[in-house]
């Protein structure tokens, strides 16, 4: 079995670097290392290793390595190896879709991930964005896609330095962001439903429960279940949003009496003003989006007990 580390050296500040120096020390065999030069190279890197053979990419890096490294196993909407496994070592600013996996902390226990976890099937989401220059662009994600306060938040965290690691990262971006915030007028289709027209805060669509540093947009949210998720925080005054803050870390958000939530296979976004999106932390672009999911389109290597409990 041919496996190819895609590491991210920028990612958590370096730290992403040591981390898997720590992991491989634990690997047997050999292992591929290769490193990305630019945003969006660490898709190329992974598409290429995996029509060379490559049966395991290990993605080393926060949520932005992991998101591109997904993304390099899809041509379109072909997969390009559909056997190959998805591993990961976390180390960057949000980590958050590795809150929902359950992944070990310590590099031994990674590598036994790696070398004899159990590969799950989960789904993805198919998503189509629009970029900064207005035109419609592709991208899978696997974890949280978010549009009005998240969007902007994850915006204002690329500027930041991260200095202070994720969750204090995403809280401070948060609360400088709501400052000035206003409300947003947005339609909503959720799969054949009449188009809702609301006025929000946010929406999270979920395939994982976490997004922004540890906060659990989409409590009930599985990764392997064949639906998305939706998380609708409507309109709220400044102190009543800053109230509502830490039921997005305890996971009691969808008992706000502003916060409505859906479960569906498609949904559809559009505004006539400009509300910013985040796919899976990443600040890419704003609406009108598409979304819809993709069920058990990708293999992850996960800790087998956490998987023998899924059961």
């Amino acid at each position: 079995m041919s496996t190819v580390a895609i590491l991210n050296p920028r990612s958590g500040r370096g730290r992403a670097s040591r981390a898997w120096a720590a992991v491989r020390a634990h690997l047997p065999g050999s292992v591929e290392i290769l490193e990305t030069q630019a945003p969006g190279h660490a898709i190329t890197l992974t598409r290429g290793a995996l029509q060379r053979g490559a049966t395991t990419v290990v993605a080393v890096g926060g949520d932005g390595t992991v998101s591109e490294v997904v993304n390099g196993f899809f041509d379109g909407d072909r997969s390009v190896a559909p056997g190959a496994r998805l591993a990961i070592v976390p180390h960057g600013t949000g980590s958050d879709f590795c809150r929902s996996v359950n992944l070990p902390g310590s590099a031994p226990s990674l590598a036994v991930v790696i070398k004899s976890g159990s590969a799950v099937p989960i789904d993805v989401m198919r998503v189509r964005y629009t970029g900064p220059d207005g035109s419609i662009r592709p991208r899978y994600a696997i974890n949280v896609v978010s549009f009005g306060l998240g969007g902007a938040v994850a915006a204002r965290v690329d500027r930041s330095s991260k200095r202070l690691g994720g969750t204090v990262t995403f809280l401070a971006a948060t609360l400088q962001t709501v400052l000035r915030f206003s409300p947003l007028a947005v339609r909503l289709t959720l799969d054949r439903a009449p188009v809702v027209n609301a006025t929000i805060m946010q929406v999270a669509v979920g395939n994982g429960q976490f997004h922004g540093g540890g906060m659990r947009a989409c409590p009930e949210a599985r990764l392997d279940d064949g639906w998305l998720d939706v998380t609708v925080v409507g309109e709220l005054p400044l102190w009543r949003l800053v109230r509502a803050l830490p039921q997005l870390y305890d996971g009691t958000i969808h008992a706000h009496p502003r916060v409505w939530s859906a479960r569906v296979r498609r949904l559809e976004a559009a505004s006539d003003e400009t509300v910013s999106i985040e796919i899976d932390g990443e600040a890419l672009g704003h609406l009108p989006v598409e979304i819809d999911v993709v069920p058990r389109a990708l293999r992850v290597l996960i800790p087998a007990v956490a998987a023998s409990g899924r059961r």
